[in-house]
C-alpha cells in the first residue's frame, strides 16, 4: 500500500512538472508573439533596404520573375524600359518575400513574415541546443536572452537579410559541431547527417547574402580547431592562452578532421543548390541604374570591392562595436563579459563547448571590428553564441548561492542598462533644442519618447536597485525587470512608433507617389525629383514605373526624349527642392505647376513641359 502511495505520488509530480512545462511554453509563446508579430504589418515599408527588397519580392511575385530581382522604375541609360534589375543581393531573400506575397497579398505584413518567422526558429534553435548542451533552464534563459534584445527584435520587423542569415548561420554553427561530436565519437552515419544539412545550409546562406555565407562559419570552425590542436587552457583570471605553439604536427592531424567534415559529395551538393540561380541570372543579364552588369555589380563591386574595404559609406573607428553591442544586446550585455569566462565545476565537454561558443563570438566580434564597414548588424551572428553563454551563467547563478562576484556582475550589468536608459532620458528632453526650426519635431512626438525613456529608466533603476540592495538577490526577478524593457520598447515601438512612422515620417511621401496612379494609369510619366536618400519604399506602393531623376537638371531630363501627352508631366519632389530649386527653374521657363497633393513636406505636382 506504501509503494502505491509512491507511485501516485510520482505520477502527481510528473504531472505537475509536465503542467509547468505547458505554462512555460505558453508564457514564452506569448512573450514571441509580443516581440516578433504584434501589429507587424501596421507600418508601412521603410527605408532604405526594406524598401528595395520589398519592391524586388513584389515584382517577382507579380511578374513571375524569379531569377532577376526588379525595381519598376526606368533606368537612367534607357528611359524606354521600365524595370530595372537590382544586382545587390542573391535571389533568396526575395524568393521568401515572392512567396509570402503570392500566399498573403502585397502588403508590409507579408513580406515581414518571413523574417519574424525566422526568427521564432533561430530563437527555438538556441534552445533545442541548449537543452543539448547544457539544461533546459540554460536553454530557456539563453532563448529568452536572445529573443528580449532589441536587434533581434528589429530583424524580426523588418524585411531584411540580416535576420534570415543569423537563421542560417546558427544553423551551419550548431551542425558543424555535432558533425564534430559524432566524428570524435566514431559515430558515422550521424556525423554525415551533421556534414549533410551543414552543406545544405551553406548553400542556403550563399544565396541569402552570397560569399559571406559560406566564408564565415569556416574561419570559426579554423580557428577553434587550431586552437584546440594547441592544447588550448582557459584561466579564469587570464583568459585564453596556448601552452606552447601550433607545431606541424599538430596541424598535421586536423587534415582527418577537415576532410571528414568536407567531403567531395556534400560540396558538390552544395554547388548543385547555390550555383544555378548565379549561372541563370547571368545569363538573362540586363543592367542595373549605374549601367553596371550583374558581374561588375554582384561580383566586382559587391564582393571583390568590399573585401578591398571599397564601402567608405559606413566606416567607423575600431571601438564601435561595442557601443553597438550595448545597445543591440541591451539590456544583457553588461552581463556578456562575466558569461564569456568558462564555468568552474563544468564537465569537459561543457568546458569544451563553452570554448567553442567564445571563439565563435569573439571570431564575429572581433573581426568585424577589424574590418572597415561597421554597422549594427554585421555582428548579429555572435549574438547566438553570446546568449547561450549567457543563458549558461544565469542557470549557474540561480542554482546557487549568489557570492560576491555575481551579485557585482548582476550590479554591473543592471548599472549599465540603467546608464543607456539615462543616456536615452538625456537625448529624449535636450535633443529637440537642437533640431532646425525648418523641421521642427512635431510636440506629441517628442512627449512620447520622453515618457517612454523615463519609463525605461524607472525599470531599469528598480532592477539596479533590486540587485544592489536585496539580502538575497532574486534573479528571476531580476530578468524579470530586463526582460520588461524590451517588451517595453517592443510594444511601444509598434504601436505608438509605428503610427507616428505613418503619420509623420514614411506614410507623406509614400501616399504622395501613390496619388499620382491615376495620372501614371492615362500614361502621364511620373517623376521623382531629386529624392535624396533614395525612398525605394515609394516603388513598393504604385503601379507605375516613375523616372527617378536624382540631379536637378530637370529639364535635361525632359528634352531628352519626346515627352508624350502634350508634355504633361506629374513631379513627386519635396517641398524644400521645390522652393529652393525646381520653381525658380520652372519659372524662369514661364511654367506654372498645379500642386496636386501636399503632405507634411512632400509635393504632388502637375505640369506641361515647353518647348524647346
Amino acid at each position: 500500500m506504501h509503494s502505491n502511495d509512491e507511485a501516485e505520488a510520482g505520477v502527481t509530480d510528473q504531472a505537475s512538472v509536465s503542467g509547468q512545462s505547458y505554462y512555460y511554453a505558453a508564457a514564452f509563446a506569448l512573450l514571441l508573439f509580443i516581440l516578433f508579430f504584434v501589429r507587424l504589418g501596421s507600418a508601412r515599408i521603410f527605408d532604405l533596404d526594406e524598401g528595395l527588397y520589398a519592391d524586388c519580392a513584389r515584382n517577382m511575385a507579380v511578374h513571375n520573375n524569379w531569377i532577376t530581382p526588379l525595381l519598376n522604375t526606368h533606368p537612367p541609360f534607357n528611359r524606354r524600359v521600365s524595370f530595372t534589375p537590382f544586382f545587390e543581393k542573391p535571389a533568396l531573400i526575395y524568393w521568401l518575400g515572392a512567396i509570402a506575397i503570392k500566399a498573403a497579398g502585397v502588403n508590409a505584413l507579408a513580406v515581414r513574415l518571413p523574417g519574424a518567422l525566422l526568427a521564432v526558429a533561430t530563437v527555438w534553435l538556441i534552445y533545442w541546443f541548449g537543452t543539448k548542451w547544457f539544461n533546459k533552464r540554460s536553454a530557456l534563459l539563453a532563448a529568452l536572452v536572445y529573443a528580449a534584445c532589441p536587434l533581434t527584435v528589429l530583424d524580426a520587423r523588418q524585411y531584411t537579410t540580416d535576420g534570415p542569415l543569423v537563421f542560417l548561420f546558427t544553423v551551419q554553427m550548431f551542425s558543424f559541431w555535432q558533425a564534430l561530436t559524432a566524428h570524435r565519437r566514431g559515430a558515422a552515419a550521424l556525423r554525415n547527417r551533421y556534414v549533410v544539412i551543414y552543406w545544405v545550409f551553406t548553400a542556403l546562406a550563399i544565396l541569402m547574402k552570397g560569399a559571406v555565407g559560406m566564408l564565415l562559419p569556416p574561419i570559426v570552425f579554423a580557428v577553434y580547431l587550431v586552437l584546440h590542436s594547441a592544447a588550448v587552457r582557459v584561466d579564469r583570471k587570464r583568459g585564453v592562452r596556448l601552452r606552447g605553439n601550433v607545431q606541424f604536427n599538430e596541424m598535421k592531424s586536423l587534415i582527418p578532421v577537415v576532410k571528414s567534415l568536407a567531403p567531395v559529395g556534400a560540396l558538390l551538393l552544395c554547388i548543385a543548390i547555390a550555383a544555378p540561380w548565379h549561372y541563370l541570372v547571368w545569363r538573362a543579364g540586363g543592367r542595373d541604374e549605374l549601367g553596371h552588369t550583374w558581374v561588375q555589380e554582384y561580383i566586382i563591386r559587391q564582393h571583390i570591392g568590399r573585401f578591398k574595404g571599397l564601402d567608405k559609406v559606413h566606416d567607423a573607428p575600431l571601438p564601435t562595436y561595442f557601443i553597438y553591442f550595448l545597445i543591440g544586446f541591451f539590456p544583457w550585455a553588461g552581463f556578456v563579459p562575466a558569461a564569456l569566462r568558462l564555468t568552474r565545476g563544468a564537465s569537459a565537454e561543457q568546458r569544451d563547448i563553452e570554448k567553442y561558443l567564445v571563439i565563435w563570438f569573439w571570431v564575429i566580434f572581433g573581426g568585424f571590428s577589424v574590418a572597415a564597414a561597421k554597422l549594427p548588424t554585421y555582428i548579429a551572428p555572435a549574438y547566438p553564441a553570446a546568449a547561450l553563454l549567457l543563458g549558461r551563467w544565469l542557470d549557474c547563478a540561480w542554482n546557487t548561492t549568489v557570492n560576491t562576484a555575481q551579485r557585482l556582475t548582476f550590479q554591473r550589468a543592471t548599472a549599465t542598462a540603467a546608464w543607456v536608459c539615462g543616456v536615452l532620458v538625456a537625448a529624449a528632453f535636450v535633443g529637440p533644442h537642437f533640431v532646425p526650426k525648418s523641421a521642427p519635431i512635431p510636440g506629441s512626438l517628442v512627449s512620447f519618447v520622453q515618457l517612454l525613456t523615463v519609463t525605461l529608466l524607472i525599470v531599469s533603476g528598480v532592477a539596479w536597485a533590486v540587485s544592489r540592495f536585496s539580502a538575497t538577490l532574486p534573479t528571476g526577478m531580476v530578468i524579470g525587470l530586463l526582460t520588461t524593457l524590451v517588451i517595453v520598447l517592443a510594444v511601444a515601438g509598434s504601436t505608438q512608433g509605428y503610427a507616428d512612422a505613418n503619420r509623420l515620417v514614411i506614410g507623406p511621401y509614400q501616399r504622395t507617389a501613390s496619388a499620382a496612379e491615376a495620372d501614371a494609369q492615362r500614361g502621364l510619366p511620373v517623376i521623382f525629383y531629386h529624392i535624396i536618400p533614395r525612398r525605394p519604399s515609394m516603388l513598393f506602393y504604385v503601379d507605375y514605373s516613375p523616372y527617378e531623376q536624382k540631379h536637378r537638371a530637370f529639364f535635361s531630363w525632359a528634352y531628352a526624349d519626346p515627352v508624350p501627352h502634350g508634355g504633361w508631366v506629374d513631379v513627386v519632389t519635396s517641398t524644400r527642392d521645390y522652393r529652393r530649386d525646381l520653381r525658380p527653374r520652372l519659372g524662369k521657363r514661364g511654367v506654372k505647376p498645379e500642386v496636386l497633393r501636399e503632405e507634411r513636406g512632400w509635393l504632388l505636382l502637375r505640369l506641361q513641359v515647353p518647348l524647346r
